[in-house]
Formats: structure tokens, C-alpha cells, sequence
């Protein structure tokens, strides 16, 4: 993303937050910005496609925070407390543009309802792996159960702040919930009671959480090396939904993406499993 679509995107979300989406037209986004109205539509085609991008933007946001939060803890525990705190105060700081996108009832067209899809997979994953890292290879049996529990307290306590906010102590909320945590998944592993889920939908099939979990290591990339990453990923997934993947332009987004150190395993890995099934 280069600084003036940045700056287009930044701009829109101040007049739709301060005007609603739909009294908000496209001249004055350009006009707030000082570009010319063809500078608009060489990113975005329409109003509602810049709400994609409004989406990503904010995801993309979460994401690096969420990873510098992780880099600095002193322990898992530690690591998703800070991250709960992060994602709670963005959406403290971003209600005025929730409550617009609630009260408008802006448009949801594929594209949004696609991205909504890939980061409900993507949150199952970080819910998922923050888990095991905390409790260890005791909670693997009930892992699953665990995220599920985690990302529904997550959901209840958002609404809740987006609704009220002063109903709750934003500071004591995330060691609040990371002790509720702790008596889940420490009850649930001294139980020795079944699992209650059987299999994955197959909204969270793992081919899925591979690619969720290579775009979290993505996401701490800086400036245009995160850009390029995710555009080649998003290659290799559209080709492994084909029926016929194309060869020449899989292996050429494999080779681009094992240049990153971070990412070379995680891609090895994928490289392996589409020849295997080819």
C-alpha cells in the first residue's frame, strides 16, 4: 500500500465516521485529501470497494501490533494478555466507524464476505495456537474447545465495548479473562472428559489454517516486503481452489516467498504437500 492510498483510506474513514458512509461521496474524500477524483479510482473502483480496503487495513493493523505485542512478552501468557489489551483498545478507539458501519448498514458485497471468512479462519488459528502455547501439550486433546471458548469470550466482551464501554474496567478486562482462561483449559485437562468437537467444519480445514497461519508470520513484515508477501500468497491460493493449478506460476510465487527467512519453512511445507497431491 503506497502513502497516497494510505492517505485516501485514512481520510474516509475520519468523513465516514464523522458523516455516515452513505452521505460521504467520493468528492469529498478527494477533496479532504487535496487528489484528484482519478487518483481515487485508480485504487479503488467504487465507494463500497474501498470498504475491502477499509477492512484490510484495519486487520493489517491488528495483526502488526498484535505481533510486536508477542515479541516483546516475557511469556505466552504474558504475550495474549498484552494482545487482548491491544484489540480492545482499537475498538475502544474506533467505535465512532463500528457504530457507523452498524447504524448505515453499509453493503457487504463478495469481496468483504470473503475477507470476513478468511479472518474468522485466521482468528481461529491465533486462538488455536495461543492455547497450546500457554498449556502445553496437555490441552491438545481439548485445543479446539479451548479456541472456540477464547474467541467467544473475545466476541461477547467486543460487543459489549462497542454497545457500552463504561459497563467495564478496560484495564482489568484481559488478566479478567485470562484467569477465566486458565480455570477452562486447566478444568478441561484434569477432567479427562471427551472433547465435544468431533471433527472441523470445514471452514477451519487445516489446508486453510496453513495459509491463515503463513499470513500471521506475513504480517510482521515492514513497508513493501508485507505487500509483495501477501500478494504472492493470495496467488497460491486462488491456484490450490483451481481443479487445475498452473505449475509455472505456483512455483514461481513458491521460489518468491522462500526468499523470506521467516517464511521459508512454513512454505516448504506447502510447496510439499501440493506436489504430493498433484
Amino acid at each position: 500500500m503506497n502513502k497516497k492510498e494510505k492517505l485516501i483510506i485514512e481520510s474516509s474513514i475520519e468523513l465516514f465516521a464523522e458523516k455516515g458512509f452513505h452521505a460521504t461521496s467520493v468528492q469529498e474524500i478527494v477533496d479532504k485529501v487535496n487528489v484528484a477524483k482519478g487518483s481515487f479510482y485508480n485504487y479503488f473502483q467504487s465507494k463500497e470497494d474501498l470498504i475491502v480496503s477499509i477492512y484490510d487495513y484495519y486487520f493489517v493493523m491488528i495483526m502488526e501490533k498484535m505481533s510486536e505485542a508477542r515479541g516483546e512478552a516475557q511469556n505466552p501468557r504474558e504475550a495474549l494478555t498484552n494482545q487482548i489489551s491491544i484489540l480492545f483498545q482499537l475498538l475502544k478507539d474506533n467505535k465512532p466507524l463500528i457504530m457507523m458501519f452498524l447504524r448505515d448498514q453499509v453493503p457487504l458485497g463478495k469481496d468483504v464476505e470473503t475477507f470476513m471468512l478468511r479472518m474468522r479462519q485466521q482468528n481461529f488459528e491465533w486462538a488455536k495456537e495461543n492455547v497450546l502455547e500457554i498449556y502445553g501439550e496437555a490441552i491438545i486433546p481439548y485445543q479446539y474447545d479451548a479456541a472456540i471458548l477464547l474467541d467467544g469470550m473475545l466476541h461477547s466482551y467486543s460487543n459489549c465495548i462497542v454497545v457500552d464501554e463504561e459497563m467495564l474496567d478496560l484495564e482489568y478486562l484481559p488478566e479478567f479473562m485470562m484467569n477465566r482462561l486458565d480455570h477452562v483449559c486447566h478444568g478441561l485437562i484434569q477432567s479427562q472428559d471427551q472433547p465435544s468437537i468431533k471433527r472441523l467444519p470445514q471452514l477451519f480445514k487445516e489446508e486453510a489454517l496453513k495459509f491463515n497461519k503463513i499470513r500471521q508470520l506475513i504480517y510482521s513484515f515492514v513497508n513493501d516486503n508485507q505487500a509483495k508477501a501477501l500478494e504472492a500468497l493470495d496467488v497460491i491460493e486462488a491456484e490450490f481452489q483451481k481443479d487445475k493449478p498452473q505449475r509455472i506460476i505456483l512455483e514461481s510465487m513458491f521460489e518468491q516467498l522462500k526468499k523470506f527467512d521467516a517464511l521459508h519453512d512454513e512454505i516448504d511445507k506447502l510447496e510439499k504437500q501440493w506436489s504430493e497431491g498433484k
